[in-house]
């Protein structure tokens, strides 16, 4: 399976453990993210038209665990590197829940994928919202400082850009997210409120996992070091619950 992501220091938090799931579930994984911090998805059409080479191109080998990160890719040098079976692309944290930030860039850089990829199924990743510590003023004026305040109008982004533009389906990181903080776990999820910590990780990368190879990733061999069986075993089943 060939995996593109196109886009930022959250996707690259996807990323972390999905190669370790990927070669423990004994899945061949091409998994490249075209990253720069914050960058929207704005930036991202910005940077196809001009052809600006500032991505970082985070890059995993099938059967390897450890990242190649070289840097000064432009978008559509990654884009047309590969045959891709995925390409995903996602709005930045801050502007996940705005509709305004959403259009008319995701849909451009969406309709360029296609054309250079007619088979390729393109989906869109919904942000996780924010813990209620997160000092950014943009958590205030937009959200009210309240993650169910931020995931409810990110999830209504997602699934309206995955229905106007016709996309081939959400990757719902932040559903899982919302799920988990319901548990014994709570909100130890991110490391200053916005990036994830290895818990967060670990989650997103279960719910790429599922949503890529469609297959319940609780029974994937792979745990997170460090954490007990129990806290492994929940953070699977709420990411296998989102992606139901």
């Amino acid at each position: 399976m060939k995996v593109l992501s196109i886009g930022n220091r959250m996707s690259s938090d996807a990323h972390t453990f999905l190669p370790f799931l990927a070669k423990a579930g004994s899945k061949r994984l091409l998994l490249s993210n075209l990253c720069t911090e914050n960058a929207s998805v704005e930036d991202h059409y910005r940077n196809y038209i001009d052809e600006n080479e500032v991505y970082y191109y985070e890059t995993f080998l099938p059967g390897i665990t450890e990242m190649m990160r070289p840097d000064g890719i432009a978008l559509h040098e990654a884009v047309e590197e590969e045959d891709w079976d995925f390409i995903t692309i996602q709005q930045n944290g801050v502007l996940s829940g705005s509709k305004d930030s959403y259009k008319p860039y995701f849909g451009e850089v969406a309709a360029y994928c296609r054309l250079v990829h007619p088979e390729t199924k393109i989906m869109i990743v919904q942000p996780w919202a924010f813990d209620k510590g997160c000092p950014l003023p943009e958590f205030r004026e937009l959200y009210g400082k309240n993650s169910d305040n931020m995931y409810e109008m990110t999830a209504q982004c997602c699934s309206e850009t995955a229905l106007d533009e016709e996309l081939d389906g959400i990757i719902p990181i932040g559903k899982a997210f919302q799920i988990i903080r319901q548990t014994a776990i709570g909100s130890r999820l991110t490391l200053d409120g916005q990036y994830a910590n290895e818990i967060g990780q670990f989650a997103a990368g279960c719910v790429m996992y599922e949503k890529i190879f469609g297959e319940d990733v609780s029974g994937v061999p792979y745990n997170l070091p460090d954490y007990p069986a129990e806290i492994n075993s929940l953070i699977k089943l709420c990411a296998h619950t989102a992606c139901e």
